[in-house]
């Protein structure tokens, strides 16, 4: 039940601002966001599991993003994080198209829903058998395993509604409203961000924004846990790292 949030040309100077909530069984071992190697450079965490990720960013300014879709559960599908991190080796958004094109008509997958966007567009990948594509628009995204700023989810109608409440104009605010967002319980059994149960739930949280001129002033905070329950630790030395696209 994977939860994304994309503020895309609404932040002062940061047209990329990004909060993702994980969720997935907690015996599933993962590795905290690094820096890796390679043309272009990459800042994601890591599934040790299967090798891929579920969140990235890439020199060439690309933002990636990827939640799962109810259905098929093949054990011999390729990993779709691994199709993430391939992904983020490319130069734009159309470059991804052409990827997960190609990839999803040569390989098996799992059903899955793929965000990718930069500072001139926002595509997502929708594939259950076959790829559609849909894209975003200026202001707020939400992306869950039901697909992008679907209407009748109640996931993304509760984001829209936190955030229609909360300033994001500047980083700062937009950060911290984000922190709060991510964290939310909803009371009995109402729709939740931060999710808990026997054996899973949220396992990690990111917040992620790209400075339009300086990626020294690039952000990356990430939980390894529930947000409600883990602390946002400071990796904008990991990303930082990464240059500007433009």
């Amino acid at each position: 039940m994977c939860t994304l949030i994309l503020l895309w040309q609404a932040v002062d100077h940061y047209d990329l601002v990004v909060g993702m909530n994980r969720d997935e069984f907690t015996a599933r071992p993962s590795e905290p966001p690094s820096f890796v190697d390679g043309t272009p450079a990459i800042v994601a965490p890591r599934d040790r599991q299967a090798g891929g990720t579920w969140i990235g960013a890439s020199g060439n300014g690309l933002v990636l993003a990827l939640s799962n879709r109810r259905g098929r559960n093949s054990t011999t599908a390729r990993s779709r994080g691994q199709l993430l991190l391939d992904a983020l080796r490319l130069p734009t958004v159309a470059a991804v198209d052409i990827l997960v094109q190609r990839e999803t008509q040569g390989h098996e997958y799992n059903l899955f829903n793929l965000l990718a966007a930069n500072r001139r567009e926002v595509r997502v990948f929708r594939y259950d058998g076959q790829v559609s594509v849909s894209r975003g628009h200026e202001g707020l995204n939400v992306l869950t395993n039901d697909g992008l700023n679907v209407v009748g989810d109640g996931r993304a109608e509760l984001v829209q509604n936190l955030l229609a409440k909360s300033p994001t104009r500047t980083v700062q605010d937009a950060v911290r409203t984000l922190q709060a967002t991510l964290r939310t319980h909803a009371p009995g059994s109402g729709v939740s961000l931060c999710n808990h149960a026997m054996g899973g739930g949220t396992v990690s949280s990111t917040i992620l924004a790209l400075s339009n001129a300086d990626p020294g002033e690039n952000v990356l905070l990430y939980a390894d846990g529930a947000p409600c329950q883990t602390p946002y630790r400071d990796y904008q030395e990991v990303i930082r790292r990464l240059p500007s696209a433009d």
